[in-house]
């Protein structure tokens, strides 16, 4: 299909290229931070949006509060105006917030089966151990390196996942009529067993692949907080 021959096979063969030359963990680092540059514009301006988002919801409670109840036409269009002037004066699309989160699927769906596709990736190894094996086998094995890189991703990928809701309550101390989505820890947690059932069965290159991710995202939260954050 489409999706694979114009993303996953460009995907898969500069993980070859790259492979061939500096070995399968470089490969992969190199490839995954060309695709976060690739991406980091779009992310970083959705980053910002939620930010002011999350700033203005006290504002935005307000204006929803005052016309509660009130569903004829003319309350309808002055929410609206109010809602549209809010978000006008803090210069946020609403939209805008939502576009880091639609890239965030298809890039880990086409990046795991270039990982599943490359031969140099499937063929390779990393510290004299080959990635055709998952971290589950290494388990049953006593495998030193296969433990080590699967305990390394689960961990970077809940610093990559609880820095960003410590920064967002951390901010909201200066907003006390703000509180914190009830769902966020339970979403986060969820996200995290999930991935890490998943890279059980997976070839360790995923593990690989997605600790070098969990660590490049925790870079660029740290980024955006500092360039952004008073923004």
């Amino acid at each position: 299909g489409w999706f694979s021959a114009l993303i996953v096979w460009p995907i898969a063969q500069l993980l070859n290229f790259f492979a061939s030359k500096l070995g399968a963990l470089l490969s992969i680092f190199i490839v995954t931070i060309l695709i976060k540059l690739l991406t980091l514009k779009l992310t970083v301006q959705a980053t910002v949006q939620q930010q002011k988002m999350q700033e203005i919801a006290p504002d935005q409670a307000r204006i929803e509060e005052k016309y509660r109840g009130r569903d004829d036409e003319h309350s309808k269009m002055q929410k609206a105006t109010e809602l549209q002037q809010l978000f006008k004066k803090h210069g946020i699309n609403p939209m805008g917030a939502l576009g880091g989160a639609f890239l965030q699927i298809p890039i880990m769906i086409a990046m795991y089966q270039a990982v599943m596709r490359a031969e140099q990736i499937i063929n390779g190894n990393v510290f004299g151990q080959p990635l055709s094996a998952t971290p589950l086998d290494g388990f049953k094995q006593g495998n030193a390196v296969y433990i080590g890189i699967f305990v390394l991703m689960a961990v970077f990928q809940f610093l990559s996942m609880f820095l960003p809701q410590y920064l967002t309550k951390k901010k909201m101390k200066k907003y006390p009529n703000q509180s914190a989505p009830a769902s966020a820890n339970t979403m986060m947690y969820t996200s995290l067993v999930m991935i890490v059932v998943l890279a059980l069965r997976w070839g360790v290159g995923m593990s690989l692949y997605w600790m070098i991710t969990a660590m490049t995202q925790l870079a660029q939260t740290l980024y955006i907080q500092h360039k952004y954050s008073n923004n």
